[in-house]
Parts: structure tokens; sequence; C-alpha cells
């Protein structure tokens, strides 16, 4: 695929390139799975760190292109008649002096806020774009178009930072004061065992380092980066031996 991308690669005429295509895709993983600095994969690939760094963006934006999905023609497809597990994640950031928006009042950090589509073996489906870290789940899920996306799917399920959402079910919320009843609670542990599979989803996302620590680069670039990251996350699952199946969700719900 990338070799059809990039049929002149290794052209004959005018100054070759430093690296094989393979090798300015691994720099690229490397970037992704480590959030290794421009120096560093400079130093590990014999490169200067100008040229580390053109290779990542071109890399980069090649793999955004291919393996991501954020338009809500697209992802509707993919839900079809699937249940949906809706979550977000901060994305940790610099406080950048120019944006006053980043700054989540629930993590204590600067960041951004991202939303995941995971099904019910936790594997991911989709990704939107990047928000301000500031803005509430259900606000971003709503700029995202993800409320038309999840209607046409199986239905939806999140916590109760999408309450009041029609097209995502959440748990019931304690009331001040008011204890919830015994067939309350439990209604809640099962709901609570079956969505576990989006934080099995998230947690498998943010092994990939640039989504889980400081991202260095600037904020304009960030889609990019995070929509190619879920997309390899994507071909993970796809070619992992085994996923996790709904024996364990059905023994849950079961007891």
């Amino acid at each position: 695929m990338a070799e059809r991308e990039f049929p002149d690669w290794h052209r004959s005429q005018g100054r070759p390139r430093h690296l094989h295509l393979v090798e300015a895709l691994r720099l690229t993983l490397c970037r992704l799975r480590r959030n290794a600095t421009y120096n560093d994969l400079a130093e590990d690939f014999g490169l200067g760190v100008t040229t580390a760094w053109t290779y990542h963006q071109t890399m980069v934006a090649f793999l955004a292109d291919v393996l991501g999905c954020t338009d809500e023609d697209g992802l509707s497809l993919l839900v079809e008649g699937i249940v949906c597990l809706v979550d977000g994640t901060l994305v940790p950031t610099f406080h950048w002096r120019h944006r006053d928006d980043l700054l989540s009042g629930k993590h204590r950090r600067h960041g951004v806020n991202v939303q995941l589509l995971v099904d019910l073996h936790g594997r991911i489906i989709g990704v939107s774009l990047a928000f301000p870290g500031s803005w509430h789940d259900v606000h971003c899920f709503h700029e995202a178009g993800w409320a038309e996306v999840v209607r046409r799917s199986g239905g939806g399920m999140g916590d109760l930072g999408y309450e009041g959402e029609p097209t995502v079910r959440t748990p019931l919320k304690k009331k001040q004061r008011i204890p919830l009843a015994d067939w309350q609670t439990q209604l809640n542990t099962q709901f609570a065992k079956i969505r576990v599979a989006v934080e099995w989803g998230v947690a498998h996302t943010k092994n990939w380092r640039i989504l889980s620590t400081r991202y260095r680069s600037d904020l304009s670039r960030v889609d990019l980066d995070i929509q190619a990251t879920v997309g390899l996350q994507k071909i993970n699952e796809l070619f992992a031996d085994r996923h996790p199946s709904f024996e364990r969700i059905n023994l849950a719900v079961s007891e």
C-alpha cells in the first residue's frame, strides 16, 4: 500500500532518500509508540533532526489518510447493528499560552479530549478529532457528529458523562441524600460489567505513548497523529491471536 502511494520513493534521479520506505514507516512507528523525540529518532536512524521530522510528517499523514475514519457515513457503516460503547480520554499536552481551553477540570491537567467508539469485545471502532480538554464528554460527542452515528447503530452505552444524551444509555445516577434501591444498584453493577470493554479498548490504545504522555508537537498536527495511532491499534487488534469474547460478559450478566 505504501509502495503504491509513494512509487517514486527510490527515484534514480535527484537526491537519494536516506531511508528505505519500510524504514521510514518504522521511524514513524517509533515516534507514535514511544513518543520519541526527533533528536532520539535522528540518533537511532542516523539522520538529521529535520530529516527525521520530514519523514515522520510524510508517513503519519499517509497512515492517517489510509487508516483514519472520522466522517459520519463511514462510521455509520462500521457500527451498523453493533452495540457501541462510548468513552472519552484526555491526551496530555503542554500548557500553550495561546490556548486557554485545554485545562481539564476532571483530570486537573492540560490536554485534548478524544472520543472513542468501542465494540463489546473491547475493539476500537473509531476515534474522533481532538477537542479542547475543557470540554465535557457529551459536548465533544455532539461536536464529533456521533449522535447520529450511534442512533444508526445497535445502541450506545456510556458513563454518566453522557447523561441526558438520548442515544447513549447511562447508569442510574444517585440523587442527593437518596440512596439507590437494591435493584438499581444491581442494574448499575451489570451495566458496569458490560461497559468495562470500553475501558479495555481505551487502555490498549493508551499503550501508544504519544496518547498517554505529553504531546510534544504543535496542536495543528495532533489529529494526524491520533488518527494514525488508532488506525495502527485497530490493525493490532485485527491480527491479535485472540480477542475478549462474549463469554465473560454473559457470565457476568447471568450472575
